[in-house]
């Protein structure tokens, strides 16, 4: 599915990683680490190896999608993002387990 640039961009959060892209003329800055244009926080996680399998499948899949390296933050952040819209077609009805929330949202056709 094809999307003109102007579609692609109207998303704030895409347009916050493409800010965090950016960078300046190198003569013009001041020496060390630049400030991040868009705050960062370190969080720690405990994964699975199944867990760190499949979010490493996805940021080769996105580093292949935008022909460029995709951190493993950025694909944690597009991964959220996606959920999040998928969870506005979902019905506002609660779960009574897993795997009721995982079929509500994926669907079971």
């Amino acid at each position: 599915m094809k999307h003109d640039s102007h579609s692609v961009t109207s998303n704030a959060w895409v347009q916050l990683y493409q800010a965090r892209r950016i960078t300046s003329d190198p003569q013009s800055r001041p020496p060390g680490r630049p400030s991040s244009l868009v705050p960062r926080h370190k969080v720690g996680l405990t994964l699975s190896k199944g867990e760190i399998a499949e979010l490493n499948k996805w940021e080769a899949r996105f580093s292949k999608l935008l022909n460029r390296k995709v951190s493993l933050g950025e694909t944690v952040g597009i991964l959220s993002r996606l959920c999040s819209a998928r969870m506005q077609l979902v019905p506002g009805e609660k779960a009574r387990n897993l795997d009721e929330l995982v079929a509500m949202i994926i669907g079971t056709e």
